[in-house]
């Protein structure tokens, strides 16, 4: 046996692309390599159902982009495996839609079966997502019990199971109960730096952020005008700043909103470090998987959130009145947002995100479940850092 262990990191996409599982991907490669003191050797398989024009990575990389073939992907897990002996591992990044159009990928189910089921090579899954939901008239509802089908029969063949948001994890667990896998819950980090130092939040601006997809920015200014219009005006931000891509027909009244495009890790990373709130619309519920909030996280900027679901639900890894303000919780409270109040909810979820969401803790988190997935493998000869 070998001092190494083959990581088969497979994607549904990887950077040039920017965001979502692609960063994630690459980032947790790289930490991975860090954590393990270099044991862990990944090989990344672009998988993803769009064919890639580019792939800039700083490992090795199989392309099978646009293929959606069960035999390559398996043929190619195999062969590395081959490759490095007993020491090796598949790692998935699983999000359906990067897969497949309709967001079951039966041909991924397919070549994973043939290469990792009945002894194969051990697969251990990240769960990004688990199916669609929707009324009936709408393309999800359809497409739900596929998808349901496909993200079960994935979850009875891993040995590893990872998900970003703890309720995914009793539906996750009906599949791997009675072998006694166990469903670890790892929030995502952020993709848009995760700075070792910040400047003192006095020396911030009372200044707002809104940034990500054009989609939930939209609602921030559309569905929440007049409580946004509300809370600025009484909050005393005197601007909103707007990263990413521009919001169609953002009203003339909100002068306040400045648009400052798409901008680069590092120039979004110095931004965020100089403002004191956010902003952010998103399903309570599922906080654990939303970038957005893993970047304030990282950055030290309290949010305003927006919930998109009726019923409030479990926002862990995030607490209420601690890391962020529920928006009509705010409004119906005539009380300034005090800079003691932002401070606070800065220092505590800067302390969050090294303690639990760092993309170091995520790699420590996956080392410990390869250890026991290949425990005669090189990782198990690497203990992670504790906790």
């Amino acid at each position: 046996m070998g001092d190494s262990l083959r990581v088969i990191h497979i994607a549904p996409e990887l950077p040039p692309t920017v965001g979502g599982v692609a960063d994630y991907a690459a980032i947790l490669s790289r930490r991975l390599v860090e954590v393990s003191k270099g044991a862990v050797q990944p090989v990344l398989v672009h998988a993803g159902n769009q064919v890639t024009d580019a792939i800039d990575v700083e490992f090795p990389v199989r392309d099978l982009s646009g293929q959606c073939s069960a035999a390559a992907l398996a043929e190619t897990i195999e062969r590395l495996a081959d490759e490095a002996g007993e020491s090796a591992v598949v790692l998935l990044e699983y999000s359906g839609y990067g897969y497949a159009t309709r967001g079951a990928p039966l041909w991924l189910l397919r070549g994973l079966r043939k290469a990792c089921g009945n002894g194969g090579v051990p697969l251990t899954t990240i769960f990004h997502e688990l199916y669609a939901m929707g009324p009936p008239w709408t393309s999800a509802f359809w497409a739900s019990p596929l998808q349901r089908f496909v993200t079960a029969r994935l979850a009875r063949i891993s040995a590893g199971i990872v998900t970003n948001r703890p309720s995914a994890v009793s539906w996750l667990q009906r599949y791997r109960v009675s072998e006694g896998i166990p469903v670890k819950v790892q929030p995502v980090f952020s993709n848009v730096g995760e700075p070792e130092v910040l400047p003192g939040f006095e020396k911030r601006s009372r200044q707002a952020v809104v940034f990500g997809g054009g989609g939930r920015k939209s609602l921030v200014y559309h569905e929440h005008q007049n409580v946004l219009q509300e809370f600025v005006d009484r909050e005393g931000f005197s601007t909103i700043l707007d990263i990413g891509p521009t919001v169609d027909s953002v009203p003339s009244e909100e002068s306040w909103s400045r648009p400052l495009g798409i901008l680069s890790e590092d120039e979004i990373s110095d931004q965020l470090s100089n403002v004191s709130l956010g902003l952010l619309s998103y399903p309570g519920s599922r906080l654990g998987k939303s970038g957005v909030a893993a970047a304030f996280a990282s950055h030290g900027v309290p949010f305003l959130l927006f919930d998109e679901e009726t019923s409030p639900g479990d926002t862990n890894p995030y607490v209420d009145g601690r890391h962020f303000l529920r928006a009509n919780a705010l409004n119906e409270d005539d009380s300034r947002l005090s800079d003691k109040q932002l401070t606070e909810m800065s220092r505590s979820l800067r302390s969050l995100y090294q303690e639990r969401l760092h993309s170091t803790h995520a790699a420590r988190c996956f080392l410990d479940l390869i250890q026991k997935v290949v425990p005669t493998s090189a990782a198990s000869t690497t203990s992670p850092h504790p906790e």
